[in-house]
């Protein structure tokens, strides 16, 4: 029976089709594609929330949770600082996010730090930190590509 049915309506919408002109043919179609956009977008924005877990900390950055709860305001500080142009503010803004990053392992915080360096490329003190990063991170995925890195080839 259900084959009998397709096989009318298939038959039904070819007739139909060969009577309309190609434009009302376009239309017809990318009129039926939203349509069936809609309820799929519907159906998907009434569906309950599924809940991702991100991926479990480190062992070593469990250990390190209360050294960031206390060191965490100084980062805030030194992030204020820096961001107004102080120097010295952001060398030392750099290096305990560097520290920070060898604690936890979090690669945020070594992105951090490089966006810090990059700010102040120019200064003295970054020579240092330059050679730290050289010496220590070029090997890892978020510095890998830094001109640092490239250039120290």
């Amino acid at each position: 029976m259900f084959d009998r049915t397709v096989r009318c309506l298939s038959a039904a919408g070819a007739a139909i089709m060969r009577r309309l002109s190609k434009r009302t043919q376009l239309i017809a179609s990318f009129a039926t594609g939203a349509v069936v956009s809609g309820v799929l977008l519907t159906f998907a924005m009434n569906s309950p929330a599924v809940s991702v877990t991100p991926p479990g900390k480190p062992a070593r950055a469990a250990a390190a949770e209360p050294f960031i709860a206390v060191a965490q305001s100084r980062l805030d500080l030194l992030r204020n600082q820096a961001a107004s142009g102080d120097e010295f503010s952001n060398w030392a803004l750099s290096n305990a996010l560097l520290d920070k990053f060898d604690l936890t392992g979090d690669s945020d915080d070594l992105y951090e730090a490089m966006v810090w360096v990059d700010r102040r490329s120019d200064m003295y003190g970054n020579q240092e930190l330059a050679a730290r990063v050289i010496d220590r991170y070029c090997g890892h995925r978020v510095v890998r590509w830094h001109w640092f890195c490239i250039l120290g080839e």
